[in-house]
């Protein structure tokens, strides 16, 4: 009994060093990549509701350091509650991004100026977010937080979204001027979620992966949702580094991380996945504090959504990655005018 204690002892003391030796090594650059993301909605054929998002994700230590970011307040707001008491007895490692974004939204018919009582308001967030990505390897889980700052309201949507229908050829939007906070207004969102990895297999060239992911949002947009994604093929990056259920409309910015070729061939896989949410509040449809000529009450609102995606993910060269994927979400609000949400987007990464 005694020697069997020894050896136990002996294979656990091996297993932490490995962990540490493999933590160590993923010692945070001072830039591991960036990743630009672009969304529309005419990609698939359709002009409303969520019509589109552009964000900018810079990974690495940079997000900590830069002039202009939230990691200060976004670090203090993990120790006000306790976050990294999840893994604090346990050997992990951190990484980090900062991303800035826009996202516009509309009613149906954007060629009326007047208010449209009946339909999706108009409204823009543009932001700035820190994510700090915080992985356990022995207990394959990793966690991110993320802390996004924005203001609603801005009369920079309406150029934005002339300018991307003029390249188009689509119809003038004419009624900013209701959008959801006209004028501007600050606002402020939290996400804590945490996911674990199911499946983690590797046959031949392809690999076979599947995680769940549970998370919380209190802000702009406060719900609780869970989520399971998929993802099949040539993959040579790690499982916590695929992160499509981190999304608010627009993918959230995640830490981007350079993967190990194997046979000197880049990736190539397919992925999907779906999340439930269950949603308290949402001021890009019931407005903020700020007075919104168009706005949906609590009751016209749908609590319960249910979101799907399904893409593809090229290793055109080394470290450089394209995506193109589908997402559609279940009706947002209620009404005649309500519909599924659809739209498709188009991602470009390069990692180092």
């Amino acid at each position: 009994m005694v020697i069997m204690r020894a050896i136990q002892h002996r294979l656990l003391m091996l297993l932490l060093i490995f962990i540490s030796i493999h933590a160590h090594a993923m010692e945070e650059k001072y830039n591991s990549g960036w990743l630009l993301s672009l969304d529309n909605d005419i990609l698939a054929e359709r002009d409303r509701d969520y019509t589109g998002g552009i964000a900018l994700t810079l990974s690495g230590r940079r997000a900590q350091e830069y002039l202009v970011s939230l990691e200060g307040a976004r670090n203090w707001l993990d120790g006000l509650l306790g976050i990294d008491r999840l893994y604090a007895d346990q050997i992990h490692f951190q990484l980090h991004s900062v991303q800035y974004g826009a996202t516009l939204f509309t009613p149906g018919d954007i060629t009326n100026p007047a208010p449209i009582f009946d339909d999706r308001p108009y409204g823009s967030l543009f932001y700035i977010s820190n994510t700090e990505m915080t992985v356990v390897p022995s207990s394959d889980k990793a966690y991110l937080s993320t802390l996004t700052f924005g203001f609603l309201g801005l009369g920079a949507a309406e150029y934005i979204q002339k300018a991307i229908h003029a390249v188009t050829d689509s119809d003038v939007a004419n009624g900013w001027d209701n959008q959801i906070s006209s004028g501007g207004e600050p606002t402020l969102m939290l996400t804590l979620s945490a996911q674990n990895n199911h499946l983690d297999t590797v046959s031949t060239a392809t690999r076979h992966e599947f995680k769940t992911a549970y998370e919380a949002n209190v802000g702009f947009s406060t719900d609780v949702n869970a989520s399971m994604s998929w993802r099949w093929g040539r993959i040579n990056t790690p499982w916590w580094s695929f992160n499509p259920q981190h999304s608010e409309y627009i993918q959230l910015g995640a830490p981007v991380v350079a993967g190990n070729r194997l046979a000197d061939k880049g990736e190539l896989y397919l992925w999907a996945g779906t999340t439930v949410k269950y949603r308290l509040y949402s001021s890009l449809m019931q407005g903020q504090f700020r007075d919104s000529i168009v706005k949906f009450s609590s009751d016209e609102v749908e609590n319960l959504l249910a979101q799907f995606w399904l893409g593809g993910t090229w290793e055109f060269a080394d470290n450089f990655r394209g995506s193109f994927f589908y997402r559609a979400s279940t009706r947002e609000f209620e009404g005649n005018n309500a519909h599924y949400l659809v739209w498709a987007g188009l991602i470009i990464s390069r990692s180092y």
